[in-house]
């Protein structure tokens, strides 16, 4: 008498069912490596945020394919045990064939655990180069942006020596510009003194008129005081009465 068939078929047909989609599933993890690997080359990491979160679809990505295949190989685990089960009756002894689908079953399930531990090694070293490849990049661009602030700093101040310079050279030829100004007015005024001299030399009688006439104003100016300072005094002995 063999296994009771409905058991082992409906038991069977689930086993095959989860064995192809873990297939198709791990075909898929198993690309999201390289598509890891080939997309980090072509991201501008200049663009990324702090915390990363232009890489969040990627990382959700294989997040939820290792979340399905574990369960998916738990599923696959529980059901060829539960086929294991069912040929483990001592009243009914397998038969070869089911012995040898059990054997496969089994092998497949080893195959698809071997494969999808190679497949998740691949995709967290795909991650971690992905990440020390922005992690690198945005080194060397704060290196260049703190150089380049620094180099614009120097620049600036060479600049404002610059300017300083130019300021100081203006104000140098406006000094040598003034004291040839004061030298010239200078010599002007030297051969004026020298005209005057020699013109009141060669009239006689210039200096004696020049003398009188000084004197006449000297004491013009004494009459003028002596006379404000009498009207002051009747001007104010007026106003106290």
């Amino acid at each position: 008498m063999s296994v009771p068939q409905k058991s082992w078929e409906t038991s069977r047909k689930r086993t095959r069912n989860l064995e192809s989609t873990i297939d198709a599933r791990l075909t898929t993890y198993s690309q999201l490596a390289s598509r890891i690997a080939s997309s980090s080359s072509e991201i501008d990491y200049t663009a990324l945020d702090m915390d990363g979160a232009s890489f969040k679809g990627q990382d959700d990505e294989h997040k939820a394919l290792e979340n399905e295949l574990d369960d998916l190989l738990n599923q696959l685990s529980s059901s060829v045990d539960e086929l294991t089960s069912i040929l483990d009756d001592p009243t009914v002894p397998p038969t070869t064939s089911q012995l040898h689908a059990i054997q496969r079953h089994r092998e497949v399930l080893m195959d698809f655990t071997k494969d999808y531990r190679r497949s998740k090694t691949n995709v967290r070293h795909a991650i971690d180069r992905r990440d020390l490849m922005g992690t690198v990049r945005g080194d060397i661009d704060a290196y260049k942006a703190r150089h380049a602030s620094d180099a614009d700093a120097l620049l600036a101040e060479r600049g404002r020596i610059d300017n300083s310079h130019q300021m100081i050279d203006s104000t140098l030829d406006q000094a040598y510009a003034t004291r040839a100004d004061f030298a010239s007015q200078g010599s002007m005024l030297n051969d004026i003194s020298t005209r005057m001299g020699t013109t009141a030399a060669q009239v006689p009688g210039l200096n004696s008129i020049i003398t009188l006439i000084g004197r006449r104003r000297r004491r013009d100016s004494v009459i003028m005081g002596c006379l404000i300072g009498t009207c002051t005094v009747l001007l104010l002995m007026f106003m106290t009465r």
